[in-house]
């Protein structure tokens, strides 16, 4: 008796609606969303069985009425409502320009698949390469909603020091559901630095290194995130192995 209520109690609240809520009037709104991909698909039933009888072009904005595991019964703009499914419907804003705010729909959902570019600036804290700037311009995609890639281009400037890096990094967000989400990174590249004048040593010259670091992203709107980090590198010199330490702050646009 007992598994029954609860099975028929946990169905209940599946279907339940999402979002609605009472206005001063005593009518029930509903969470309104605009969709930003080229075409949001709708079918007649929370399946991918049923068949597509209306196609949401971009820019329109749907009302979100009730969900089922995967799937969200939408309203349209001429009052007809449909099932879309929720990997579709994450790539909606509400009117805010933050991601869709629903069960089951990330931060993390709405950036991945996407190509992103953007830059950051920092400085060294530690190292051969203390005090120094650094400059970088970054392209990366993500293919998972915790996952992402990118290519990083850099330079390096100081009083006596300047230079080049090219890195490829790993970017895992284990929480990226949230609006801050916490950044683990991975990478591998190669860099190479002159002293100025030349009589100046340096153990770090043409090297290749492995970094490490922890960051932050925060989603600031429609197509920014803003991203902070520490890395440690262990840059790999004939003699022994260097250790570099810099912190970074910078933002990127996604499409």
């Amino acid at each position: 008796m007992r598994r029954w209520f609860f099975g028929v109690t946990l169905a209940l609240i599946m279907v339940a609606p999402v979002v609605a809520v009472a206005d001063e009037e005593g009518r029930a709104s509903y969470l309104q969303l605009e969709v930003i991909d080229p075409y949001v698909d709708v079918r007649s039933g929370p399946g991918r069985g049923y068949p597509i009888f209306y196609v949401i072009e971009q820019g329109e904005k749907v009302d979100v009425l009730t969900r089922r595991p995967g799937w969200y019964e939408v309203r349209m703009a001429n009052g007809r409502t449909g099932w879309s499914s929720a990997s579709q419907i994450s790539r909606t804003l509400q009117t805010t320009g933050e991601p869709a705010d629903l069960p089951s729909v990330s931060y993390g959902d709405y950036l991945a698949s996407h190509w992103r570019v953007g830059f950051n600036s920092g400085q060294f804290t530690a190292g051969e390469l203390e005090d120094s700037d650094t400059f970088s311009f970054l392209v990366g995609y993500r293919p998972l909603s915790w996952m992402g890639l990118e290519a990083e281009l850099g330079k390096v400037f100081g009083s006596e020091i300047k230079g080049e890096l090219y890195s490829v990094n790993m970017l895992i967000e284990p929480f990226s559901d949230w609006k801050v989400s916490p950044l683990l990174i991975v990478g591998r590249g190669t860099m190479s630095i002159d002293s100025q004048p030349k009589l100046v040593p340096l153990e770090i010259g043409d090297e290749d290194f492995t970094q490490y670091g922890l960051g932050v992203n925060y989603y600031i709107g429609r197509n920014f995130v803003l991203r902070g980090e520490y890395r440690w590198s262990e840059v790999d010199t004939d003699n022994n192995s260097e250790s570099l330490e810099v912190w970074k702050m910078g933002f990127s646009t996604f499409f």
